[in-house]
């Protein structure tokens, strides 16, 4: 006569835990999905859960199919079922990105002379972990009007780079409280450095003489740490407001555009990628495959600009550096 309470106590307890667990699994969901939307991108710990957000929804799929197995085993019917769906739900929201790669671009099929486009190639080099040749390479098989290092020392610059940026015509700039480079064709005129008003090691902007070429806003800004983004968001604050009007705001930005904003621009400024309706390509790491990483390397175009083609370059992963170039191709927005 006693066992029966004693097995209606133990099935009220898996009841409860079968509830709990479901539950949890269903806000874990519901984070990922409305985080961006709702502004935690900006929000230490939670800017990681937005940033690695296909990584987020594989911890999810994990855990509803635990959650699954003990359904199944305990014979919890619902909870069961509730788990299988999250599980095939989230599952192919993540494999279907897996399964596609942001589209390649040819360089030698988009002639700058033809529209007045412009060939942006940018690349975190991490400094010197990329060979001098290797970058040189690149540079010469893109063939860019512009090449952004959002890491990489100007005084290291014109002397491993010199070589190539005399061949092809190109100035380099930089500021002294920056590691960003950039380095510019003479046929867009001349440009010079305006780092007033800019953090210290937020990049700088390079302003061109004729007013016909685009306004450089060269990004590196500081990561977040696990506690306070607020050095980020002082960065993110200024490149939002230097970027409009005929300005391009490239580089590192340690930063997706659902941690960037939820409409995913910046100030002004349309990010290339998404612009083209492209689906997130992780530049960072390059320990992760692309569809897994974080899309933190951008180039943004302002209202005077529109991009034509953007690619993630996934050729070099093992060159040295956790970042994967990006390379981009910019019209006036006039041109249709």
């Amino acid at each position: 006569m006693q066992s029966a309470p004693r097995f209606t106590q133990r099935g009220r307890a898996q009841r409860a835990l079968s509830i709990a667990l479901v539950a949890v699994a269903a806000v874990l969901l519901l984070a990922a999905v409305l985080l961006p939307n709702a502004g935690g991108g900006s929000l230490p710990v939670l800017y990681l859960l937005v940033a690695f957000r296909p990584l987020f929804l594989i911890c999810i799929t994990a855990f509803a199919f635990v959650v699954g197995v003990l359904g199944v085993v305990l014979r919890w019917r619902w909870p069961a079922l509730v788990a299988i769906a999250v599980v095939v739900a989230v599952g192919t929201s993540v494999a279907v990105p897996a399964a596609e790669r942001s589209p390649s671009v040819e360089p030698s099929h988009v002639a700058a002379s033809d529209t007045g486009a412009l060939r942006v190639l940018e690349w975190n080099t991490d400094q010197q972990d990329v060979d001098a040749t290797t970058i040189r390479a690149l540079i010469e098989q893109t063939n860019p009007n512009i090449v952004v290092l959002p890491e990489y020392f100007t005084q290291v610059a014109k002397g491993t780079l010199a070589a190539v940026a005399k061949q092809r015509d190109m100035q380099i700039l930089g500021s002294i409280d920056s590691a960003a480079t950039v380095m510019v064709s003479r046929s867009l005129g001349d440009y010079k450095v305006d780092d007033r008003d800019t953090p210290p090691w937020a990049g700088f902007v390079a302003v061109p003489a004729d007013l016909s070429s685009p306004r450089l806003v060269i990004a590196h800004l500081q990561r977040p740490d696990i506690t306070s983004t607020a050095l980020w968001r002082r960065h993110i604050r200024w490149a939002r407001k230097q970027c409009k009007g005929n300005a391009l705001a490239i580089g590192d930005f340690n930063a997706t555009t659902d941690n960037i904003s939820p409409s995913h621009t910046l100030g002004q400024c349309v990010d290339s990628a998404t612009a083209l309706g492209q689906r997130p390509q992780g530049t960072w790491p390059t320990a992760l495959p692309a569809w897994l990483g974080a899309t933190i390397d951008h180039v943004f175009a302002g209202p005077s600009w529109r991009p034509a083609a953007f690619s993630v370059l996934h050729g070099l992963d093992q060159a040295g550096a956790d970042h994967r170039p990006t390379f981009a191709v910019l019209v006036p927005a006039r041109v249709r």
